[in-house]
């Protein structure tokens, strides 16, 4: 019985710790595209410049936040209803695709 309890324990962590780096996650994303968008608030650089910059940039690495923000929500979701195992599997794709999205920007 305490070991059931034990898992249940660990089970339980895993999805508080997951939820806060998942947030995290999705946060920077945001923090990324609005960073970005104040930075290049300048009258000496052209507005295409900006633009060009802005859609490289930011743009796609804010496209990645929202997908991993629904894949999170689906966790959440799936967290709510009790099914806290299959909600650490979404949770750990969100963390898994920030490290692809990571190494696909350093190459």
């Amino acid at each position: 019985m305490s070991e059931k309890s034990n898992n249940s324990k660990w089970v339980d962590w895993s999805c508080r710790v997951l939820i806060v780096l998942d947030m995290l996650v999705v946060l920077s994303g945001y923090f990324i595209w609005f960073s970005t968008k104040n930075q290049l608030v300048s009258p000496l650089i052209p507005k295409s410049t900006v633009s060009e910059i802005f859609l490289d940039i930011a743009d796609i690495r804010f496209k990645y936040a929202m997908i991993a923000a629904v894949i999170f929500t689906a966790g959440l979701i799936l967290y709510s209803f009790e099914k806290k195992r299959l909600a650490i599997w979404f949770f750990l794709a969100v963390i898994l695709a920030f490290l692809v999205n990571k190494v696909m920007f350093r190459m």
